[in-house]
């Protein structure tokens, strides 16, 4: 995965680059203007625009021309940014996670009960999803992240279903949950957070925020050993204040 993808303005480049009469044709270091007066390319645009693309199109029916011109710059620039097409995804899927991510860390510092932390987990991961254009979220079900070239991506996903894991877990040992698989029930919350990306508008819940609730409340209940705990750790849960913190442009219009 650390070889360039095959590109037709790569050796014109480097022709460019090795050649001290090629003077103002040069590439132009990271960070200055383009020629047009737009700032330099980041992986933040490419990220966005090559979300919605292979959303869209799929991933083999997302080319990297496509990304660029949806972007306004050449293949080349692209590739200045990502070294093949496979780290480009592998990037956007570590892109995508990271407010989870960030979250879970900041969640786990507060050393919650369990049963607090599970549902607060939930709520705010179904509410992200819910929130976002759903572009986002439907990364994860493309079937090309099960090849060995997106290790990259099936390892942040894989951290993702862990934070779900050792919470059940310590539930588990605690007598507060009781799941017969732990990796199973973990996997199973994990996806019922991402409903929102297949389930059907017109039959889902009216708000966002009842929908993550309503999905909390279901998750969490069918782990309790002692279900009537179950409203006082919603109660619980509504006075964390902690979210997970979606860019404004990753939000649905």
């Amino acid at each position: 995965m650390d070889k360039r993808s095959p590109s037709p303005y790569l050796p014109a480049m480097e022709i460019l680059e090795n050649n001290p009469k090629a003077g103002k044709t040069r590439k132009r270091p990271v960070g200055r203007p383009r020629n047009d007066g737009r700032p330099q390319l980041t992986r933040h645009t490419v990220f966005l625009a090559a979300a919605a693309l292979i959303a869209k199109n799929g991933y083999a029916g997302t080319s990297i021309r496509m990304i660029a011109n949806e972007v306004g710059a050449v293949p080349a620039s692209i590739f200045n940014l990502f070294a093949t097409k496979e780290a480009l995804l592998n990037e956007l899927i570590g892109f995508v996670s990271e407010p989870s991510l960030q979250f879970y860390k900041s969640l786990t510092r507060l050393q919650l009960p369990v049963g607090v932390a599970l549902y607060t987990s939930i709520f705010q991961e179904v509410h992200a999803v819910a929130s976002a254009q759903k572009h986002f979220p439907a990364l994860f079900y493309l079937p090309e992240l099960a090849k060995p070239e997106f290790a990259d991506a099936q390892d942040v996903r894989a951290r993702l279903v862990s934070h779900y894991r050792d919470l059940i877990e310590t539930g588990q040992k605690q007598s507060i949950f009781t799941v017969d698989f732990v990796d199973l029930a973990a996997e199973q919350v994990f996806q019922m957070t991402e409903t929102s990306v297949i389930a059907d508008p017109q039959r889902a819940a009216p708000t966002v925020g009842a929908q993550a609730r309503a999905t909390a409340r279901y998750c969490v209940r069918g782990l309790l050993t002692n279900t009537a705990s179950l409203d006082a750790i919603e109660a619980a849960a509504a006075r964390i204040d902690l979210k997970i913190e979606i860019p404004d442009e990753a939000l649905a219009k």
